[in-house]
């Protein structure tokens, strides 16, 4: 049969054509030496797939396969599957700036994809797309929500586990997470937000959302056991800590200071 892929060698176009028929989002280094017994041969037909831009590399040893009938420099992967294929089986959500926009948080548009994960911290460019893996603590890790996206199973953080996320981390000004709660309170599961906010391991943030909460009208039935996770030492914290000035009223029931 006439090899219709002139530009693709028959070992090349043998490995693409078992990846499709198996399925193989991922190609590793491991796949292609089964193919391949000779790991010299592996490593070549791995190289120059590469360089053909047949296959994305994400790390060495992993790559992404762009699909046969795709012309060259027409087709992007998704970028949550790569950031899931990245991630192998180490626990993770993409979360932070991406989720965010996501649900509707923000308008702003993330130009890094952020991948919370209990195994390792690293920044990467992969076809032209900036990722960042930002490790966590395996405490930090809940509210975690499987989606599918082009049948694969990806993991983000939910909605109220991003707004724990927003609060902790909220783009530079605490004013940019006040206005995301006052905007989408009435669209979360304000109880289940503040379960989150219970189980996160920094007071000040329980501190921050649990005055903010109350500012917008959430009932002391719901905020009771997030004041009595803030314990009963007196120690203030800025409502926004990105300003310069700590000068404002206190809230001592948050033990807050409202530096707005």
């Amino acid at each position: 049969m006439k090899n219709k892929y002139k530009n693709l060698s028959k070992d090349e176009l043998y490995l693409i054509s078992r990846a499709e028929y198996e399925k193989q989002n991922l190609i590793t280094t491991e796949f292609a030496q089964k193919l391949f017994p000779d790991k010299n041969k592996a490593s070549r037909v791995l190289v120059f797939l590469t360089k053909k831009g047949r296959l994305i590399r994400i790390e060495k040893g992993k790559y992404v396969l762009v699909p046969i009938k795709a012309p060259n420099q027409q087709w992007m992967p998704n970028e949550f599957i790569v950031a899931s294929l990245w991630m192998g089986d180490t626990p993770y959500y993409i979360g932070y700036f991406t989720m965010y926009n996501y649900w509707g948080f923000t308008e702003q548009i993330p130009r890094t994809v952020f991948v919370l994960n209990t195994g390792k911290s690293s920044k990467k460019d992969i076809n032209g797309i900036r990722y960042e893996a930002v490790k966590i603590k395996k405490e930090k890790y809940y509210g975690v929500q499987k989606i599918k996206v082009e049948d694969k199973d990806v993991f983000i953080s939910d909605k109220e586990r991003t707004l724990v996320d927003f609060a902790s981390n909220p783009l530079g000004s605490m004013r940019n997470f006040e206005i995301a709660l006052q905007e989408n309170i009435q669209n979360i599961n304000v109880e289940k937000f503040v379960r989150y906010l219970i189980k996160f391991p920094v007071v000040s943030v329980k501190k921050r959302a649990g005055f903010l909460l109350e500012q917008f009208g959430c009932s002391e039935n719901i905020l009771n056991p997030l004041r009595k996770a803030i314990g009963k030492k007196r120690v203030l914290v800025p409502l926004d800590p990105y300003k310069a000035s700590r000068k404002g009223k206190i809230n001592n029931d948050w033990k807050i200071i409202v530096n707005r």
